[in-house]
């Protein structure tokens, strides 16, 4: 997650103010910064002051069940600001979040985001819409032509969201199941889907008994009440092949703190199997794997039923990798402290581009696409052949990074990463 707040300019009339980030954090100015929102909100012009690019505006939002004031970005604007900022986000078309169609995703006024989902959460209506997501997709133009995001797309948006697919110096060793919890749900808490906030239907891994276990059973008995659905997100437990042949009847997670036991069917994790077979892959060679859970009403708090599955490697520092190669990528890059974003794929096909990685330490207001090449076969060189010409176009010969792996797979030989430019 970007990690710096910086100043903010805040105009009534021809007169403009500028707030520092102390002034906005500090809790000896909590009652005063609340009172320059209060006055600024519907009516001030408020700029990041960043050095970023373009306007940077933020809008001043009013939470009336909490009475409290805050800022966000206003929609559509994440990639004006710096690349270390708070409000800092990457462009869409950077990442398969550039595959749907308009109104899939939206920024709202108030600085919510409305999702379209293809699965509901309410148990009055179809349970999914959409064929089942890891299959593969039809041949499409690169144009976005998603008409609604499936529950795989959904962890991603929910990962990205909560800055959890960026990594900054500094990070290593402060990324515990319990702040995972934690920046999950801030995250879905503004997200709307068919007028329901998916924070109130989100239940997630937590080490121990306390508040975050005590949240998630109230929403598992508000579930049983109002005769909704749960999404639930848990790393599978470590793997055994014991566990692995109880998934057809049940899934074994961890942290699983008020969580329902989640049962399953012989149908559905053959076809969780097919889907992610790549991730339970990973899984069986000990790497760590994220699943999302649809539910149907839980019958007690100690019982659902699962209707979809979706499932994510990552690494120790819980950044999504696609492959083994791109883990070594990955571990390189946090080692040597770099700055970097894994762009998430959402729900795009392969023919859309965007890299493993975009490396964001280089300075000059940019971005390094890095790419980790990892096979032979004709269709893949095909495709790889594609890419080069892509990134040789759009960012010169020099201007962007390769690993073939397929030829050093024990990475004897992997290039030097594009040097840091510290601010």
């Amino acid at each position: 997650m970007a990690d710096q707040r910086y100043a903010v300019s805040i105009g009534l009339g021809e007169k403009a103010e500028q707030y520092s980030e102390a002034y906005q954090t500090q809790p000896s100015y909590a009652v005063q910064w609340k009172g320059v929102l209060q006055k600024a909100h519907g009516h001030a012009l408020v700029r990041c002051l960043c050095p970023g690019k373009g306007t940077r505006r933020l809008a001043v939002r009013h939470r009336s069940d909490k009475d409290s004031f805050h800022l966000s970005r206003y929609p559509h604007t994440g990639a004006e600001h710096a690349l270390d900022c708070l409000y800092y986000s990457p462009d869409p078309d950077k990442s398969g979040l550039g595959a749907y169609s308009k109104g899939v995703v939206e920024e709202t006024k108030d600085g919510d985001l409305k999702v379209k989902l293809t699965l509901s959460l309410r148990k009055k209506d179809p349970a999914e819409v959409q064929p089942m997501e890891g299959t593969a997709p039809a041949p499409s133009s690169g144009k976005p032509t998603k008409p609604a995001m499936t529950l795989g797309g959904l962890l991603h948006l929910l990962w990205s969201e909560a800055g959890l697919n960026q990594w900054v110096p500094g990070m290593a060793g402060k990324r515990g199941l319990g702040l995972i919890h934690s920046r999950l749900q801030q995250a879905a808490d503004r997200m709307l889907a068919s007028r329901m906030r998916i924070g109130d239907a989100l239940v997630i891994a937590t080490n121990s008994a306390g508040q975050q276990a005590d949240a998630n059973s109230l929403k598992v008995a508000s579930a049983m009440r109002n005769s909704r659905r749960l999404v639930v997100i848990a790393p599978l437990a470590g793997y055994s092949e014991e566990r692995e042949q109880t998934m057809d009847r049940y899934i074994t997670i961890t942290g699983f703190n008020g969580i329902p036991r989640l049962f399953t069917d012989g149908d559905l994790w053959q076809r969780t199997a097919r889907s992610y077979e790549a991730a339970l892959r990973g899984w069986r060679e000990g790497r760590r794997v994220i699943a999302i859970v649809q539910t149907d009403q839980p019958t007690s708090a100690s019982k659902a039923q699962a209707l979809n599955v979706a499932l994510m490697v990552v690494s120790d520092e819980w950044i999504p990798i696609e492959s083994g190669y791109e883990g070594v990528i990955e571990a390189l890059l946090r080692e040597q402290g770099r700055r970097f974003i894994k762009p998430m794929r959402f729900d795009a096909g392969q023919e859309q581009v965007f890299p493993d990685f975009w490396l964001m330490d280089v300075g000059a207001g940019r971005e390094v696409p890095m790419e980790v090449y990892g096979r032979q076969d004709p269709k893949y060189l095909a495709r790889k052949q594609v890419k080069c010409a892509y990134y040789a176009q759009h960012y010169g010969p020099t201007g962007w990074w390769s690993w073939d792996a397929s030829s050093d797979p024990r990475g004897l030989n992997i290039p030097a990463f594009p040097p840091a430019r510290h601010p």
